[in-house]
């Protein structure tokens, strides 16, 4: 920010930094208000009292129909009866924080800080040219934050101009001078706020700082197009921003105009890999010999990893970036140890992101923050991986934890994954908030079994069945959570299977309904996850890892939308598998809902079953007997018999035909055709779903119905025991008739 300096580059929006010279050179010298010019305004006392009244407790009472959002009434509460010079340092702030942004229209940015001008006597207007570039489009993409987090964000900006009074002389004339001096010197502010910081650095220094406010962003940025700076110079976030100074100049040259990180080409390729980056929680335990470190952690607003051999290597490094380190820095350890050594390091360099919800265990007590900075390495007793956490006073009694966080806690490891007990954990830390963080947190745990709906006499008339056997089922199902339909072919397993989990899901989102059918040559790689062939950016076949249904739809279960509604998995066909292959280490998760695992393709990643996903399974007992099913899937799931002579199923053919007004005779075959078949081939007996088709009452068509399905299905079964004109003479279609009297 050097007075006439040729060299100074210039950033994207030059009307728009020349306005933010004009507000900030003199308020950063000076302390001058660039809305009355004889009013000084970005003092020290000034910024304590605005802080000391953001700080306050707004008034609730007021009424709801005030045009304002909360967040404006708010700070009108707050501002109540404030000297002038606090109400129009609140406006210029505002002005500030509202003016590079692209996702807020002209005319709201003028209306909130005129709103605020408005609040004192003799009310000045925003000088002209400082309006008329809010019509500007800004090109700093703020997101919700810069709405929901207005008032943090001037909070911060009061805290930044008291801290910028006390800095020496000649360290705030370098700052003005150099803009690598002046992040030092903001980002000593105490209480560090990255993205309004980011922000103001932008401002300040528009051709040295890009208008980015995330730091996940900043970090894949510069690393997705480090090679045009021979790679990146460092982790820490001076080496990031930096980094991204000499990628803009060289992108800028190649490009010809300012590079817009968001759009076209160059967003394209930052953002082609982008992962779900969605709040998580984790526990962060010391290391070996780190008795007494977690204390000290919570003291000095940190966490740390020992790496004193580990190479150094960049953050959001790739896991297998990470275990080229690994195997480079601890040849000495054994295989499993590297591994295990490799997937932490890659979560605290790579998977944990600012915002995310940080636990340790210090004192008997579960202590939490959340993650405020980046990485850096420090020295303390050997190299260490450092993150700065902001801890809160809230602590936990580790012996009173709620499900599943008192399971969680129990994982081993150094790093562990708790995001399955975030709602807990925000809950803890936000009581009575009103935020949407708290939103969640009211939502029901992840340990939770949603209630099932009761059945309907509509269902039970729809499906023809009783109503009580029906019940019956759906409270298995809320109990066991996993259950399977077995017994002979043409029961109505399937069919039952996806009316009744439609039922339980509801009819508004049908993707909670998935149903996947199981075959000899069906795997783990099939069902849960596995590496499948695609191709890579550059067209070449490689393998991705891809999810298979059972992770697909443990997705949606734990989803937003899906976290407060039951979600079903049909595995039709069960037994035509081989279980054990199938399900792999899932077996453990069909027991233990409320552990986790960690996946053969995925280990650096826990998975756990959510309680809100509900299986049902269909076992056809013609193909092979359940006593020869796999014990562990016996003892996992409860097994429901439908049979043709017993309820649910008995009766189903009658009622149906009864209901549609015609003849009962396919009923009374069927009930004759099933007592030929003696009680020791009761596997074998014929459902009533043959005969629920149009085709039956169609001349001729129950003559198509034995001739081309069940005389070949019973020719099949009694293969070796009866001759085919055996299986004919007793079975066929005229014999039945004879029986019933119907010849």
């Amino acid at each position: 920010m050097s007075d006439g300096s040729q060299d100074r580059p210039l950033g994207p929006a030059p009307k728009l930094e020349a306005a933010a010279a004009r507000v900030l050179g003199p308020a950063l010298r000076t302390g001058q208000s660039p809305f009355e010019d004889d009013l000084y305004t970005w003092t020290p006392e000034v910024a304590e009292e605005l802080a000391r009244r953001l700080d306050a407790d707004p008034d609730e009472s007021a009424a709801s129909d005030n045009p304002r959002s909360p967040v404006m009434q708010a700070l009108h509460d707050q501002l109540e009866g404030a000297p002038r010079p606090v109400v129009l340092l609140a406006a210029e702030l505002l002005y500030i924080q509202q003016l590079p942004l692209s996702t807020v229209t002209a005319r709201l940015k003028r209306g909130r800080v005129r709103d605020v001008l408005s609040w004192t006597e003799d009310a000045p207007e925003i000088p002209a040219d400082l309006d008329e570039v809010l019509t500007e489009r800004g090109p700093l993409t703020g997101g919700l934050g810069f709405n929901v987090q207005m008032r943090e964000h001037l909070r911060w900006l009061c805290s930044f101009i008291i801290h910028w009074a006390e800095l020496e002389p000649g360290v705030r004339d370098a700052a003005l001078s150099d803009p690598w001096e002046f992040q030092r010197a903001a980002r000593s502010t105490p209480g560090d706020w990255r993205a309004i910081r980011y922000s103001l650095q932008y401002l300040v220094w528009p051709g040295n700082f890009q208008p980015i406010v995330k730091h996940e962003h900043k970090t894949r940025i510069r690393d997705a197009f480090a090679d045009l700076i021979s790679g990146p110079s460092g982790i820490d976030e001076l080496d990031i921003d930096q980094d991204l100074y000499r990628i803009s100049e060289v992108l800028s040259a190649q490009l010809g105009q300012p590079v817009d990180w968001y759009r076209g080409s160059v967003a394209n390729q930052w953002q082609r890999h982008r992962d779900d980056h969605s709040r998580r929680a984790w526990l962060v335990r010391p290391g070996r010999g780190g008795v007494g470190k977690a204390g000290q952690w919570v003291e000095q607003n940190r966490i740390a990893l020992p790496a004193s051999h580990l190479p150094r290597i960049p953050a959001h490094a790739s896991r297998l970036e990470v275990s080229q380190a690994v195997e480079q820095g601890y040849p000495h350890l054994d295989y499993q140890a590297r591994f295990q050594l490799t997937a932490e390091l890659h979560t605290f360099l790579s998977r944990m992101t600012p915002q995310d919800v940080v636990a340790t265990v210090a004192d008997a007590r579960l202590h939490l923050g959340t993650l405020t900075d980046d990485l850096g390495y420090v020295e303390d007793g050997g190299q260490q991986l450092e993150r700065s956490v902001l801890w809160s006073d809230v602590t936990l009694d580790l012996d009173s934890l709620p499900s599943p966080l008192s399971e969680l806690i129990g994982e081993p490891g150094t790093v562990v994954d708790l995001t399955d007990g975030l709602d807990a954990l925000l809950a803890a830390m936000h009581p009575g908030s009103h935020s949407s963080e708290s939103q969640i947190a009211e939502a029901p745990a992840a340990g939770a079994v949603p209630q099932l709906p009761e059945v309907t006499e509509e269902l039970a008339e729809s499906l023809h069945m009783p109503r009580k056997e029906l019940q019956e089922i759906v409270d298995t199902l809320q109990s066991r959570q996993q259950i399977v339909f077995y017994g002979p072919p043409g029961t109505g397993k399937t069919y039952l299977a996806q009316e009744l989990a439609r039922f339980l899901a509801g009819l508004d989102d049908p993707s909670r309904v998935q149903l996947v059918q199981f075959h000899p040559s069906y795997a783990y790689e099939d069902f849960f996850e596995g590496y499948r062939p695609t191709l890579t950016e550059s067209g070449q076949p490689g393998f991705a890892l891809q999810a298979g249904p059972l992770r697909r739809q443990a997705a949606r279960a734990t989803s937003e939308s899906g976290r407060d509604h039951p979600s079903f998995l049909i595995i039709d066909e069960m037994n035509r598998a081989d279980l054990a292959r199938v399900f792999g280490e899932m077996y453990f998760l069909l027991e233990y809902r409320d552990r986790t695992v960690l996946p053969q393709y995925s280990p650096d990643t826990s998975f756990r079953l959510p309680r809100n996903l509900f299986i049902i399974g269909t076992m056809n007992t013609a193909d092979r007997s359940i006593a020869m099913v796999d014990a562990a899937i016996r003892r996992r799931f409860a097994f429901m018999e439908l049979h043709p002579d017993t309820p649910p199923v008995a009766g189903v053919l009658r009622r149906h035909l009864e209901a549609k007004g015609v003849s009962t005779e396919p009923a009374d075959l069927l009930e004759a055709l099933n007592s030929e078949i003696d009680d020791s081939d009761r596997d074998l007996r014929i459902g009533p779903s043959y005969f629920m088709k149009d085709e039956t009452t169609e001349p001729g068509g129950l003559e198509a119905i034995w001739r081309f399905d069940l005389l070949p299905l019973l020719e099949e079964h009694y293969y070796g025991r009866l001759t085919r004109a055996e299986v004919h003479e007793r079975f066929g279609l005229a014999a039945l008739r004879r029986k019933i009297g119907r010849a």
